[in-house]
């Protein structure tokens, strides 16, 4: 049975909740500057006085707002990495699994957590937040390679995060569709992957050995 402190307590910590959400809003649309006491407030569809009875300040409710945002895409992510993956994941498959994850988080979604990671990092207060946001991000790449057998994956991981945020913003043109982008975007990765595991060594060998082909070809037709 539940109590009466139950029920107060699940009531505190969903309009707690509210909150954090209608900051969040707030800050997407337009920065720190839009989080106020009151604007939170009105949004969240709550009394004015609120905000200052659940955080001692808008500094607090905002950095509370950013981490609980960050702690959710972490665990969506997180839930992805927990699919049964190994070295012999088939590009197909790959897709797929890409596919579904941008049919969860449409572009829409995407440019909003931009906007969001964006404003934060212009913010001097909320910059930290916003590189812890990325640290994450890294960790949760380095988790995934692991998994798939990729030795020394850190600098890889980098690599990758930030194609995922180019194709956030490409995403955003609808120059391609979400199945084609999550067929690039894969592709590319596991271009990645291939050229880390081969080492720099080879990869630039095969470069210039792709160089020399070409410079060879265009002589024989100039002639």
């Amino acid at each position: 049975m539940v109590t009466r402190t139950q029920l107060a307590q699940g009531r505190s910590r969903q309009r707690r909740d509210e909150l954090l959400d209608a900051a969040i809003e707030l800050f997407a649309e337009g920065g720190s500057r839009m989080v106020t006491h009151r604007a939170v407030a009105r949004r969240a569809g709550l009394p004015s006085a609120t905000t200052t009875y659940y955080f001692a300040s808008i500094e607090d409710l905002l950095r509370d707002a950013l981490a609980a945002h960050v702690q959710q895409w972490t665990a969506d992510l997180t839930a992805l990495t927990e699919l049964d993956m190994d070295a012999t994941f088939s590009l197909n498959e790959a897709t797929s699994l890409v596919s579904h994850a941008f049919g969860l988080r449409g572009p829409e979604i995407a440019a909003r957590e931009l906007s969001i990671y964006l404003a934060a990092t212009r913010d001097p207060a909320l910059r930290e937040s916003a590189t812890e946001t990325l640290r994450q991000f890294e960790r949760l790449a380095v988790r995934v390679l692991s998994r798939l057998g990729v030795e020394r994956p850190e600098p890889l991981a980098a690599s990758i995060i930030a194609l995922i945020a180019g194709t956030a913003l490409r995403r955003q043109s609808g120059q391609y569709s979400e199945t084609e982008e999550a067929h690039m975007m894969t592709r590319t990765i596991r271009d990645l992957i291939a050229a880390h595991v081969m080492g720099m060594e080879k990869v630039e060998a095969l470069v210039q050995h792709a160089q020399a082909e070409h410079t060879s070809e265009r002589s024989a037709g100039s002639r």
